[in-house]
Protein backbone atom coordinates (compact mmCIF):
# COMPACT_ATOMS: atom_id res chain seq x y z
CA UNK A 1 0.00 0.00 0.00
CA UNK A 2 1.34 3.61 -0.67
CA UNK A 3 1.09 5.85 2.51
CA UNK A 4 0.31 9.31 1.98
CA UNK A 5 1.48 11.28 5.02
CA UNK A 6 0.52 14.69 6.51
CA UNK A 7 -3.28 15.03 6.62
CA UNK A 8 -3.97 12.77 9.84
CA UNK A 9 0.00 11.99 10.83
CA UNK A 10 -0.80 13.84 13.66
CA UNK A 11 -2.91 11.21 15.16
CA UNK A 12 -0.81 8.87 15.04
CA UNK A 13 0.40 9.65 18.32
CA UNK A 14 -3.32 10.26 20.36
CA UNK A 15 -5.05 7.67 22.39
CA UNK A 16 -8.34 8.04 20.74
CA UNK A 17 -11.13 7.26 23.10
CA UNK A 18 -13.56 4.07 21.88
CA UNK A 19 -15.82 5.38 19.84
CA UNK A 20 -18.94 3.74 17.99
CA UNK A 21 -18.61 3.50 14.13
CA UNK A 22 -21.45 5.99 13.97
CA UNK A 23 -19.46 8.43 15.94
CA UNK A 24 -16.08 7.57 14.10
CA UNK A 25 -17.87 8.18 10.60
CA UNK A 26 -19.48 11.85 11.96
CA UNK A 27 -15.99 12.52 13.54
CA UNK A 28 -14.32 12.26 9.37
CA UNK A 29 -16.89 13.84 7.78
CA UNK A 30 -16.23 16.75 9.71
CA UNK A 31 -12.59 16.27 9.45
CA UNK A 32 -13.18 16.18 5.97
CA UNK A 33 -15.09 19.48 5.72
CA UNK A 34 -18.27 17.57 4.83
CA UNK A 35 -21.36 20.87 5.15
CA UNK A 36 -24.30 18.63 3.42
CA UNK A 37 -25.24 14.74 3.09
CA UNK A 38 -27.78 14.81 0.74
CA UNK A 39 -30.23 11.66 1.01
CA UNK A 40 -33.09 9.25 2.71
CA UNK A 41 -32.72 7.07 5.91
CA UNK A 42 -33.71 3.61 6.13
CA UNK A 43 -33.13 0.56 8.96
CA UNK A 44 -29.35 -0.04 7.87
CA UNK A 45 -28.52 3.61 8.06
CA UNK A 46 -30.52 4.66 11.43
CA UNK A 47 -27.32 4.48 13.82
CA UNK A 48 -25.50 7.40 11.87
CA UNK A 49 -28.53 9.35 11.52
CA UNK A 50 -28.77 8.89 15.43
CA UNK A 51 -25.54 10.04 16.07
CA UNK A 52 -25.99 13.15 13.64
CA UNK A 53 -29.63 13.91 15.41
CA UNK A 54 -27.76 13.75 18.81
CA UNK A 55 -25.16 15.73 17.86
CA UNK A 56 -27.33 18.70 16.17
CA UNK A 57 -29.37 18.47 19.35
CA UNK A 58 -26.16 18.87 21.22
CA UNK A 59 -25.33 22.29 18.96
CA UNK A 60 -21.75 20.18 18.54
CA UNK A 61 -20.58 20.48 14.53
CA UNK A 62 -22.40 18.19 12.35
CA UNK A 63 -22.58 17.77 8.60
CA UNK A 64 -25.94 18.73 8.05
CA UNK A 65 -28.68 16.05 6.30
CA UNK A 66 -31.13 17.34 3.75
CA UNK A 67 -33.65 14.66 3.52
CA UNK A 68 -34.85 13.82 0.02
CA UNK A 69 -37.97 12.25 -1.49
CA UNK A 70 -36.28 9.69 -3.17
CA UNK A 71 -32.83 8.66 -3.03
CA UNK A 72 -31.97 9.13 -7.45
CA UNK A 73 -32.93 12.65 -6.11
CA UNK A 74 -30.30 12.65 -3.52
CA UNK A 75 -27.66 11.54 -5.85
CA UNK A 76 -28.00 14.01 -8.19
CA UNK A 77 -27.79 17.08 -6.06
CA UNK A 78 -24.50 15.21 -4.31
CA UNK A 79 -23.54 15.95 -8.10
CA UNK A 80 -25.31 19.64 -8.36
CA UNK A 81 -23.09 20.59 -5.29
CA UNK A 82 -19.85 19.25 -6.15
CA UNK A 83 -20.32 20.68 -9.74
CA UNK A 84 -21.16 24.05 -8.76
CA UNK A 85 -18.65 24.42 -5.63
CA UNK A 86 -16.03 21.88 -6.52
CA UNK A 87 -16.28 20.36 -3.63
CA UNK A 88 -16.79 16.87 -3.08
CA UNK A 89 -20.36 15.79 -2.85
CA UNK A 90 -22.27 13.31 -0.87
CA UNK A 91 -25.41 11.17 -1.30
CA UNK A 92 -26.16 8.71 2.26
CA UNK A 93 -28.77 5.88 1.20
CA UNK A 94 -29.99 2.88 3.47
CA UNK A 95 -29.40 -0.75 1.89
CA UNK A 96 -31.49 -2.83 -0.82
CA UNK A 97 -33.63 -0.22 -2.83
CA UNK A 98 -32.44 2.76 -1.09
CA UNK A 99 -28.54 1.66 -2.51
CA UNK A 100 -29.98 0.93 -5.79
CA UNK A 101 -32.07 3.97 -6.30
CA UNK A 102 -28.35 5.52 -6.21
CA UNK A 103 -27.12 3.46 -9.47
CA UNK A 104 -28.02 6.12 -11.53
CA UNK A 105 -26.44 9.10 -10.19
CA UNK A 106 -23.48 7.43 -9.46
CA UNK A 107 -23.25 6.24 -13.33
CA UNK A 108 -23.83 9.79 -14.22
CA UNK A 109 -21.01 11.14 -11.90
CA UNK A 110 -18.87 8.69 -13.27
CA UNK A 111 -19.56 9.74 -16.95
CA UNK A 112 -18.81 13.41 -16.19
CA UNK A 113 -16.13 12.80 -13.77
CA UNK A 114 -17.73 14.59 -10.81
CA UNK A 115 -16.30 13.73 -6.97
CA UNK A 116 -18.73 12.23 -5.13
CA UNK A 117 -19.01 9.98 -2.23
CA UNK A 118 -22.45 7.72 -2.00
CA UNK A 119 -22.59 5.78 1.44
CA UNK A 120 -25.23 3.29 1.47
CA UNK A 121 -26.06 0.58 3.69
CA UNK A 122 -25.77 -3.58 4.01
CA UNK A 123 -26.87 -5.45 6.36
CA UNK A 124 -25.13 -6.75 9.03
CA UNK A 125 -21.82 -8.48 7.91
CA UNK A 126 -23.16 -11.77 9.55
CA UNK A 127 -26.24 -11.89 6.79
CA UNK A 128 -23.92 -11.31 3.84
CA UNK A 129 -24.94 -13.72 1.18
CA UNK A 130 -27.51 -14.96 2.86
CA UNK A 131 -29.94 -13.25 0.51
CA UNK A 132 -31.33 -11.30 3.65
CA UNK A 133 -34.00 -8.59 3.89
CA UNK A 134 -32.59 -5.60 1.63
CA UNK A 135 -29.20 -6.99 0.92
CA UNK A 136 -27.71 -6.04 -2.73
CA UNK A 137 -24.30 -6.43 -3.49
CA UNK A 138 -23.43 -3.20 -4.02
CA UNK A 139 -19.81 -3.47 -4.98
CA UNK A 140 -20.48 -5.99 -7.60
CA UNK A 141 -23.31 -3.70 -8.45
CA UNK A 142 -21.16 -0.68 -9.11
CA UNK A 143 -18.05 -1.93 -9.96
CA UNK A 144 -18.54 -0.28 -13.52
CA UNK A 145 -19.84 3.19 -13.30
CA UNK A 146 -17.35 4.21 -10.01
CA UNK A 147 -13.83 5.06 -9.44
CA UNK A 148 -13.51 2.69 -6.77
CA UNK A 149 -15.90 1.26 -3.93
CA UNK A 150 -15.56 -0.86 -0.61
CA UNK A 151 -17.52 -2.74 1.83
CA UNK A 152 -16.84 -1.85 5.16
CA UNK A 153 -17.52 -4.93 7.46
CA UNK A 154 -15.72 -3.47 10.54
CA UNK A 155 -16.08 -0.07 12.87
CA UNK A 156 -12.26 -0.73 12.76
CA UNK A 157 -12.19 -0.12 8.73
CA UNK A 158 -14.45 3.10 8.81
CA UNK A 159 -12.10 6.30 9.51
CA UNK A 160 -9.42 4.72 7.04
CA UNK A 161 -12.04 3.90 4.66
CA UNK A 162 -13.34 7.13 4.59
CA UNK A 163 -10.75 9.00 4.53
CA UNK A 164 -9.24 7.18 1.39
CA UNK A 165 -12.50 7.53 -0.33
CA UNK A 166 -12.56 11.24 -0.44
CA UNK A 167 -9.02 11.65 -1.55
CA UNK A 168 -9.87 9.38 -4.19
CA UNK A 169 -13.14 10.77 -5.44
CA UNK A 170 -11.36 14.00 -5.36
CA UNK A 171 -7.84 13.66 -6.94
CA UNK A 172 -6.96 12.96 -10.74
CA UNK A 173 -9.42 12.38 -13.06
CA UNK A 174 -12.26 13.38 -10.14
CA UNK A 175 -15.34 11.06 -9.92
CA UNK A 176 -17.31 9.05 -7.85
CA UNK A 177 -16.56 6.29 -4.81
CA UNK A 178 -19.35 4.34 -2.85
CA UNK A 179 -18.78 3.03 0.74
CA UNK A 180 -21.12 0.54 1.66
CA UNK A 181 -20.96 -0.32 5.23
CA UNK A 182 -22.58 -2.62 7.15
CA UNK A 183 -25.07 -1.89 9.99
CA UNK A 184 -22.85 -3.61 12.75
CA UNK A 185 -19.97 -1.42 11.51
CA UNK A 186 -22.52 1.56 12.37
CA UNK A 187 -22.94 -0.04 16.13
CA UNK A 188 -19.84 -1.32 16.67
CA UNK A 189 -17.22 -0.04 19.04
CA UNK A 190 -13.71 0.68 18.09
CA UNK A 191 -10.20 2.80 19.82
CA UNK A 192 -9.02 2.91 15.96
CA UNK A 193 -10.27 6.01 14.47
CA UNK A 194 -7.04 7.72 13.27
CA UNK A 195 -4.85 5.75 10.48
CA UNK A 196 -2.55 7.90 8.43
CA UNK A 197 -4.21 7.82 4.80
CA UNK A 198 -3.06 4.96 2.33
CA UNK A 199 -4.09 4.57 -1.08
CA UNK A 200 -4.59 1.42 -3.33
CA UNK A 201 -1.36 -0.21 -4.48
CA UNK A 202 -1.05 1.46 -7.89
CA UNK A 203 -3.07 4.24 -7.47
CA UNK A 204 -0.81 7.77 -8.92
CA UNK A 205 -3.65 10.71 -9.21
CA UNK A 206 -0.61 12.98 -9.97
CA UNK A 207 1.16 12.85 -13.31
CA UNK A 208 3.94 14.72 -13.82
CA UNK A 209 4.18 16.46 -17.13
CA UNK A 210 7.10 15.45 -19.61
CA UNK A 211 8.72 18.93 -20.05
CA UNK A 212 10.09 17.32 -23.36
CA UNK A 213 6.71 15.91 -24.58
CA UNK A 214 4.97 19.23 -24.22
CA UNK A 215 7.74 21.05 -25.67
CA UNK A 216 7.12 19.10 -28.77
CA UNK A 217 3.78 19.73 -28.85
CA UNK A 218 4.16 23.44 -28.02
CA UNK A 219 6.23 23.47 -31.49
CA UNK A 220 4.20 21.17 -33.62
CA UNK A 221 1.44 23.75 -32.70
CA UNK A 222 3.38 27.07 -33.49
CA UNK A 223 3.91 25.42 -37.81
CA UNK A 224 0.42 24.92 -37.77
CA UNK A 225 -1.17 27.08 -40.08
CA UNK A 226 -5.11 26.06 -39.01
CA UNK A 227 -5.10 25.41 -35.36
CA UNK A 228 -7.91 24.78 -33.08
CA UNK A 229 -7.36 24.02 -29.36
CA UNK A 230 -10.94 22.16 -28.04
CA UNK A 231 -11.50 22.48 -23.86
CA UNK A 232 -12.79 20.01 -22.18
CA UNK A 233 -14.27 19.49 -18.28
CA UNK A 234 -10.73 18.39 -17.16
CA UNK A 235 -10.21 22.47 -17.49
CA UNK A 236 -12.79 22.72 -15.07
CA UNK A 237 -11.36 19.97 -12.99
CA UNK A 238 -8.58 20.97 -12.62
CA UNK A 239 -9.52 25.02 -12.00
CA UNK A 240 -7.39 25.91 -15.25
CA UNK A 241 -9.60 28.22 -16.83
CA UNK A 242 -7.97 31.09 -16.13
CA UNK A 243 -4.94 30.00 -17.34
CA UNK A 244 -6.51 28.65 -21.05
CA UNK A 245 -8.15 32.12 -21.57
CA UNK A 246 -4.71 33.54 -20.61
CA UNK A 247 -3.35 30.54 -23.32
CA UNK A 248 -5.57 31.49 -26.01
CA UNK A 249 -4.92 35.08 -26.21
CA UNK A 250 -1.66 34.92 -25.89
CA UNK A 251 -1.06 32.28 -28.57
CA UNK A 252 -4.40 33.87 -30.45
CA UNK A 253 -5.37 30.59 -30.52
CA UNK A 254 -9.54 29.65 -31.90
CA UNK A 255 -11.61 28.00 -29.11
CA UNK A 256 -13.89 26.04 -29.10
CA UNK A 257 -15.55 24.50 -25.36
CA UNK A 258 -16.79 20.84 -25.22
CA UNK A 259 -20.63 19.95 -23.17
CA UNK A 260 -18.64 19.96 -20.27
CA UNK A 261 -16.02 22.81 -20.61
CA UNK A 262 -18.57 25.55 -20.91
CA UNK A 263 -18.24 28.31 -19.17
CA UNK A 264 -14.39 27.97 -18.93
CA UNK A 265 -14.11 30.94 -21.97
CA UNK A 266 -16.91 33.44 -21.53
CA UNK A 267 -18.97 32.78 -24.35
CA UNK A 268 -18.97 36.16 -26.12
CA UNK A 269 -14.67 35.98 -26.08
CA UNK A 270 -14.01 36.65 -29.28
CA UNK A 271 -11.63 33.63 -30.21
CA UNK A 272 -14.43 31.75 -28.81
CA UNK A 273 -16.45 29.66 -31.76
CA UNK A 274 -19.01 27.48 -29.39
CA UNK A 275 -19.55 24.45 -28.60
CA UNK A 276 -18.64 21.54 -31.32
CA UNK A 277 -20.78 17.74 -32.10
CA UNK A 278 -23.83 16.99 -32.48
CA UNK A 279 -25.56 19.65 -31.62
CA UNK A 280 -22.93 22.40 -31.57
CA UNK A 281 -22.46 25.48 -33.79
CA UNK A 282 -21.54 25.40 -37.31
CA UNK A 283 -18.38 27.79 -36.64
CA UNK A 284 -16.79 25.20 -34.29
CA UNK A 285 -17.47 21.87 -36.33
CA UNK A 286 -16.39 23.66 -39.34
CA UNK A 287 -13.12 24.53 -37.65
CA UNK A 288 -12.64 20.69 -36.25
CA UNK A 289 -13.70 19.73 -40.41
CA UNK A 290 -10.68 22.70 -41.67
CA UNK A 291 -8.09 22.73 -38.88
CA UNK A 292 -4.87 20.80 -39.75
CA UNK A 293 -4.05 20.61 -35.69
CA UNK A 294 -6.05 20.04 -33.32
CA UNK A 295 -5.38 20.39 -29.36
CA UNK A 296 -7.01 18.94 -26.83
CA UNK A 297 -7.08 19.83 -23.55
CA UNK A 298 -8.57 17.74 -20.63
CA UNK A 299 -11.56 16.23 -23.14
CA UNK A 300 -12.21 13.24 -24.31
CA UNK A 301 -13.46 12.39 -27.85
CA UNK A 302 -16.82 11.70 -26.90
CA UNK A 303 -18.65 10.46 -29.85
CA UNK A 304 -21.08 13.15 -30.05
CA UNK A 305 -17.87 15.28 -30.94
CA UNK A 306 -15.76 12.74 -32.74
CA UNK A 307 -17.79 11.92 -35.16
CA UNK A 308 -17.10 9.54 -38.30
CA UNK A 309 -14.55 10.32 -39.91
CA UNK A 310 -13.31 12.80 -37.11
CA UNK A 311 -9.67 13.86 -37.04
CA UNK A 312 -8.93 12.06 -40.17
CA UNK A 313 -6.02 13.78 -42.08
CA UNK A 314 -5.47 16.18 -39.01
CA UNK A 315 -2.76 16.53 -36.12
CA UNK A 316 -4.38 15.76 -33.29
CA UNK A 317 -2.34 16.96 -29.83
CA UNK A 318 -4.17 14.90 -26.56
CA UNK A 319 -4.05 16.74 -23.23
CA UNK A 320 -5.47 14.88 -20.21
CA UNK A 321 -4.62 13.87 -16.73
CA UNK A 322 -6.46 10.03 -17.56
CA UNK A 323 -3.84 8.47 -19.33
CA UNK A 324 -6.55 5.47 -20.80
CA UNK A 325 -8.13 8.17 -22.43
CA UNK A 326 -5.24 9.01 -24.45
CA UNK A 327 -5.84 7.00 -27.90
CA UNK A 328 -9.08 5.60 -26.70
CA UNK A 329 -11.52 7.27 -29.34
CA UNK A 330 -8.78 8.89 -31.24
CA UNK A 331 -5.19 8.60 -31.90
CA UNK A 332 -3.08 11.31 -30.78
CA UNK A 333 -0.14 12.04 -32.81
CA UNK A 334 1.15 14.22 -29.71
CA UNK A 335 0.21 12.17 -26.46
CA UNK A 336 0.80 14.01 -23.06
CA UNK A 337 -0.55 12.92 -19.69
CA UNK A 338 -0.95 16.08 -17.36
CA UNK A 339 -2.82 17.82 -15.09
CA UNK A 340 -4.65 20.50 -17.76
CA UNK A 341 -3.71 23.38 -15.23
CA UNK A 342 0.34 22.03 -15.61
CA UNK A 343 0.26 22.24 -19.07
CA UNK A 344 -1.18 25.61 -19.35
CA UNK A 345 0.77 27.25 -17.05
CA UNK A 346 3.92 25.63 -18.74
CA UNK A 347 2.69 26.70 -21.82
CA UNK A 348 2.07 30.64 -20.71
CA UNK A 349 5.41 30.33 -19.31
CA UNK A 350 7.74 30.02 -22.32
CA UNK A 351 8.61 33.40 -24.86
CA UNK A 352 6.70 31.82 -27.73
CA UNK A 353 3.58 32.80 -29.77
CA UNK A 354 1.74 30.79 -32.67
CA UNK A 355 2.19 30.92 -36.44
CA UNK A 356 0.71 33.43 -38.67
CA UNK A 357 -2.81 32.51 -38.57
CA UNK A 358 -4.26 35.51 -39.45
CA UNK A 359 -6.12 34.32 -42.22
CA UNK A 360 -7.59 31.26 -40.71
CA UNK A 361 -9.16 33.63 -38.05
CA UNK A 362 -10.45 36.08 -40.23
CA UNK A 363 -11.99 32.81 -41.76
CA UNK A 364 -13.45 31.49 -38.61
CA UNK A 365 -14.53 34.92 -37.52
CA UNK A 366 -16.77 35.22 -41.10
CA UNK A 367 -18.10 31.41 -40.50
CA UNK A 368 -18.86 32.81 -37.10
CA UNK A 369 -21.16 35.99 -37.99
CA UNK A 370 -22.60 33.57 -41.33
CA UNK A 371 -23.71 30.68 -38.69
CA UNK A 372 -24.24 32.02 -35.24
CA UNK A 373 -26.91 29.92 -33.77
CA UNK A 374 -30.13 31.16 -35.20
CA UNK A 375 -34.35 30.86 -35.31
CA UNK A 376 -37.27 32.06 -36.72
CA UNK A 377 -39.28 34.44 -34.71
CA UNK A 378 -42.98 34.29 -34.10
CA UNK A 379 -45.64 36.64 -32.69
CA UNK A 380 -47.67 33.88 -31.71
CA UNK A 381 -45.21 31.47 -30.09
CA UNK A 382 -42.46 31.69 -27.48
CA UNK A 383 -39.63 29.91 -28.99
CA UNK A 384 -37.40 28.93 -26.79
CA UNK A 385 -33.88 30.00 -27.93
CA UNK A 386 -35.37 33.52 -27.38
CA UNK A 387 -36.44 32.74 -24.03
CA UNK A 388 -32.85 31.30 -23.09
CA UNK A 389 -31.70 34.85 -24.30
CA UNK A 390 -34.08 36.95 -22.54
CA UNK A 391 -33.53 35.01 -19.64
CA UNK A 392 -29.96 35.20 -19.68
CA UNK A 393 -29.94 39.11 -20.30
CA UNK A 394 -32.16 39.78 -17.26
CA UNK A 395 -30.20 37.40 -15.25
CA UNK A 396 -27.13 39.71 -16.41
CA UNK A 397 -25.37 36.48 -17.72
CA UNK A 398 -24.33 35.48 -14.00
CA UNK A 399 -26.89 32.57 -12.55
CA UNK A 400 -26.05 28.77 -12.16
CA UNK A 401 -28.01 27.30 -14.74
CA UNK A 402 -29.16 23.83 -14.31
CA UNK A 403 -30.97 21.30 -17.21
CA UNK A 404 -32.46 18.28 -17.34
CA UNK A 405 -31.71 16.29 -20.76
CA UNK A 406 -33.45 16.75 -24.25
CA UNK A 407 -34.32 19.80 -26.05
CA UNK A 408 -34.31 22.27 -23.82
CA UNK A 409 -30.79 21.18 -22.83
CA UNK A 410 -29.01 22.10 -25.93
CA UNK A 411 -30.58 25.45 -26.19
CA UNK A 412 -29.85 26.13 -23.24
CA UNK A 413 -25.66 25.14 -24.02
CA UNK A 414 -26.02 27.49 -27.00
CA UNK A 415 -28.04 30.00 -25.79
CA UNK A 416 -27.01 31.05 -22.74
CA UNK A 417 -24.19 33.34 -22.47
CA UNK A 418 -21.90 32.14 -20.25
CA UNK A 419 -19.22 33.94 -18.59
CA UNK A 420 -17.87 31.46 -15.69
CA UNK A 421 -17.02 27.88 -14.79
CA UNK A 422 -19.13 26.14 -12.58
CA UNK A 423 -22.03 27.92 -14.46
CA UNK A 424 -23.11 25.88 -16.44
CA UNK A 425 -24.74 22.40 -14.62
CA UNK A 426 -25.92 19.51 -16.74
CA UNK A 427 -25.74 15.39 -17.68
CA UNK A 428 -23.87 14.77 -20.22
CA UNK A 429 -22.26 11.52 -20.94
CA UNK A 430 -25.11 9.91 -19.50
CA UNK A 431 -27.92 11.96 -20.86
CA UNK A 432 -29.80 11.92 -17.34
CA UNK A 433 -33.54 13.04 -17.61
CA UNK A 434 -35.07 14.19 -14.18
CA UNK A 435 -31.07 15.68 -13.42
CA UNK A 436 -32.52 19.20 -13.39
CA UNK A 437 -34.51 19.81 -10.28
CA UNK A 438 -32.28 17.59 -7.69
CA UNK A 439 -29.18 18.96 -9.11
CA UNK A 440 -29.77 22.69 -9.15
CA UNK A 441 -31.34 21.94 -5.48
CA UNK A 442 -27.73 20.66 -4.63
CA UNK A 443 -26.51 24.05 -6.49
CA UNK A 444 -28.22 25.76 -4.04
CA UNK A 445 -26.35 24.58 -1.22
CA UNK A 446 -23.15 24.96 -2.91
CA UNK A 447 -23.50 28.37 -4.00
CA UNK A 448 -26.00 30.06 -2.07
CA UNK A 449 -24.61 33.47 -3.27
CA UNK A 450 -26.06 32.85 -6.62
CA UNK A 451 -29.22 32.86 -8.74
CA UNK A 452 -29.24 29.15 -9.05
CA UNK A 453 -31.52 29.21 -12.54
CA UNK A 454 -33.23 25.02 -13.45
CA UNK A 455 -34.30 25.25 -16.85
CA UNK A 456 -35.73 22.03 -17.42
CA UNK A 457 -38.13 20.23 -20.18
CA UNK A 458 -41.68 18.88 -19.78
CA UNK A 459 -40.49 15.20 -19.73
CA UNK A 460 -37.64 15.87 -17.78
CA UNK A 461 -38.89 17.67 -15.30
CA UNK A 462 -41.53 14.80 -14.48
CA UNK A 463 -39.43 12.38 -13.73
CA UNK A 464 -37.70 13.81 -10.42
CA UNK A 465 -40.98 16.36 -9.65
CA UNK A 466 -41.16 14.71 -5.90
CA UNK A 467 -38.52 16.73 -5.15
CA UNK A 468 -40.48 20.34 -4.78
CA UNK A 469 -41.37 18.43 -1.39
CA UNK A 470 -37.48 19.05 -0.92
CA UNK A 471 -37.84 22.35 -2.52
CA UNK A 472 -40.81 23.49 0.01
CA UNK A 473 -40.12 21.66 3.22
CA UNK A 474 -36.47 23.89 3.15
CA UNK A 475 -37.54 26.83 0.67
CA UNK A 476 -34.84 26.24 -1.61
CA UNK A 477 -34.70 29.35 -3.84
CA UNK A 478 -34.25 27.69 -7.06
CA UNK A 479 -36.17 29.20 -10.03
CA UNK A 480 -37.15 26.61 -12.57
CA UNK A 481 -38.03 27.26 -15.92
CA UNK A 482 -40.24 24.39 -17.77
CA UNK A 483 -39.87 24.38 -21.32
CA UNK A 484 -42.89 22.96 -22.17
CA UNK A 485 -44.10 21.60 -25.72
CA UNK A 486 -45.98 18.56 -24.49
CA UNK A 487 -43.53 16.57 -26.17
CA UNK A 488 -40.23 14.29 -24.85
CA UNK A 489 -39.62 16.49 -27.74
CA UNK A 490 -35.54 15.06 -28.34
CA UNK A 491 -37.48 12.08 -29.62
CA UNK A 492 -40.23 13.71 -31.33
CA UNK A 493 -37.60 15.59 -33.53
CA UNK A 494 -35.55 12.46 -34.29
CA UNK A 495 -39.38 11.08 -35.43
CA UNK A 496 -40.07 13.93 -37.13
CA UNK A 497 -36.69 13.60 -39.11
CA UNK A 498 -36.23 10.24 -39.60
CA UNK A 499 -38.63 7.89 -38.87
CA UNK A 500 -41.96 9.38 -40.75
CA UNK A 501 -43.45 11.73 -37.72
CA UNK A 502 -44.82 9.27 -35.38
CA UNK A 503 -45.75 10.63 -32.11
CA UNK A 504 -47.41 7.57 -30.56
CA UNK A 505 -44.93 7.47 -27.86
CA UNK A 506 -43.67 11.12 -27.46
CA UNK A 507 -46.57 13.04 -26.90
CA UNK A 508 -47.27 13.75 -23.14
CA UNK A 509 -50.54 15.55 -23.78
CA UNK A 510 -52.17 12.67 -25.12
CA UNK A 511 -54.65 10.71 -23.15
CA UNK A 512 -57.53 8.18 -24.44
CA UNK A 513 -59.87 10.37 -25.70
CA UNK A 514 -57.11 11.63 -28.32
CA UNK A 515 -57.04 10.47 -31.82
CA UNK A 516 -54.99 7.78 -32.46
CA UNK A 517 -54.07 8.96 -35.63
CA UNK A 518 -53.14 12.35 -34.28
CA UNK A 519 -50.01 13.64 -35.26
CA UNK A 520 -50.07 17.11 -33.54
CA UNK A 521 -51.54 20.56 -33.30
CA UNK A 522 -49.45 23.60 -32.64
CA UNK A 523 -52.35 25.08 -30.25
CA UNK A 524 -52.79 21.71 -28.71
CA UNK A 525 -52.35 22.40 -25.21
CA UNK A 526 -53.96 20.30 -22.34
CA UNK A 527 -51.60 20.32 -19.21
CA UNK A 528 -51.05 17.40 -17.79
CA UNK A 529 -49.84 18.41 -15.41
CA UNK A 530 -51.36 21.75 -14.88
CA UNK A 531 -48.37 23.38 -13.22
CA UNK A 532 -49.74 25.88 -12.13
CA UNK A 533 -51.69 23.48 -9.08
CA UNK A 534 -48.38 23.06 -8.02
CA UNK A 535 -48.23 25.97 -5.66
CA UNK A 536 -51.31 24.24 -3.90
CA UNK A 537 -49.52 20.61 -3.75
CA UNK A 538 -46.57 22.10 -2.57
CA UNK A 539 -47.37 25.10 -0.44
CA UNK A 540 -44.65 27.89 -0.45
CA UNK A 541 -43.92 27.64 -4.05
CA UNK A 542 -45.33 30.38 -6.66
CA UNK A 543 -45.98 29.01 -10.00
CA UNK A 544 -46.27 31.43 -13.36
CA UNK A 545 -47.37 30.53 -16.40
CA UNK A 546 -45.63 32.65 -19.66
CA UNK A 547 -47.57 31.45 -22.97
CA UNK A 548 -47.21 34.26 -25.39
CA UNK A 549 -43.85 36.18 -26.39
CA UNK A 550 -45.12 38.98 -24.80
CA UNK A 551 -45.47 38.04 -22.04
CA UNK A 552 -42.01 36.50 -21.19
CA UNK A 553 -40.27 39.46 -19.51
CA UNK A 554 -42.70 40.44 -17.02
CA UNK A 555 -42.92 36.29 -16.41
CA UNK A 556 -39.26 35.94 -15.94
CA UNK A 557 -38.78 38.94 -13.79
CA UNK A 558 -41.60 38.01 -11.67
CA UNK A 559 -40.17 34.96 -10.95
CA UNK A 560 -36.43 36.24 -10.46
CA UNK A 561 -38.32 38.85 -7.75
CA UNK A 562 -39.91 36.45 -6.11
CA UNK A 563 -37.59 35.44 -2.67
CA UNK A 564 -38.81 31.74 -2.60
CA UNK A 565 -38.62 28.94 -4.77
CA UNK A 566 -40.77 29.57 -8.01
CA UNK A 567 -41.91 27.38 -11.18
CA UNK A 568 -42.14 28.87 -14.57
CA UNK A 569 -44.49 27.05 -17.41
CA UNK A 570 -43.42 28.19 -19.85
CA UNK A 571 -45.40 27.31 -23.34
CA UNK A 572 -42.95 26.87 -26.57
CA UNK A 573 -43.75 26.25 -29.68
CA UNK A 574 -44.45 22.39 -29.79
CA UNK A 575 -42.98 22.21 -33.71
CA UNK A 576 -39.37 23.74 -32.98
CA UNK A 577 -36.12 21.79 -33.48
CA UNK A 578 -32.87 21.97 -31.98
CA UNK A 579 -30.42 22.97 -34.32
CA UNK A 580 -27.62 23.01 -35.99
CA UNK A 581 -27.83 19.28 -35.85
CA UNK A 582 -25.11 16.33 -37.01
CA UNK A 583 -27.36 13.59 -38.09
CA UNK A 584 -26.64 10.06 -36.89
CA UNK A 585 -24.37 8.02 -38.31
CA UNK A 586 -22.78 12.04 -40.30
CA UNK A 587 -19.17 13.61 -40.95
CA UNK A 588 -18.81 16.98 -39.73
CA UNK A 589 -19.55 18.18 -42.88
CA UNK A 590 -23.27 17.06 -42.99
CA UNK A 591 -24.40 19.43 -40.08
CA UNK A 592 -27.71 20.89 -40.94
CA UNK A 593 -27.95 24.54 -39.54
CA UNK A 594 -30.93 25.77 -41.32
CA UNK A 595 -33.16 27.29 -38.71
CA UNK A 596 -36.31 26.48 -39.93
Amino acid sequence: MLEVTESVAKYETQTPPVRSGAEIAVDVLNELGVEYLFGHTGGAVIPLHAELNSRMRQGRKTPRFVLFRQEGGAGHAAEGYARASGKTGVALATSGPGSTNLVTPIADAYKDSVPCVFITGQVPSSMLGKDAFQEVDMVGVTRSICKHNYLVKDAEELAGVLRQAFFIAGSGRPGPVVVDICKNAFIGQSASSYHPLRLPRGYRPQAAMSRVAADRLLAALQTAKRPVVMGGGGVISAGAYQALRQFVDRYQLPVTLTFMGLGAINHDHPLFLGMPGMHGTVAANRALREADFILSIGARFDDRVAVREFGEGKTIAHVDIDATEIGKAVVADYPLRANAQDFLSYANELDSSSGKIEEWLDRLGAWKREYAPAYRTSENFIKPQQFIKELSRLTERTSIVVTGVGQHQMWSALFYNYQEPRQWISSGGLGTMGFGLPAAIGACYARPDKTVLCIDGDGSFQMNLQELATVAANRIPVKVFILNNGFLGMVRQWEDMFNQGHHYETCLARTTQCDPACIDSRECRTPNPNYLNLGKVFPGIETVRISRPGEMQAGIERALDHDGPCVVDVWIDRTEDVKPMIPPGGTLADIIHDPG
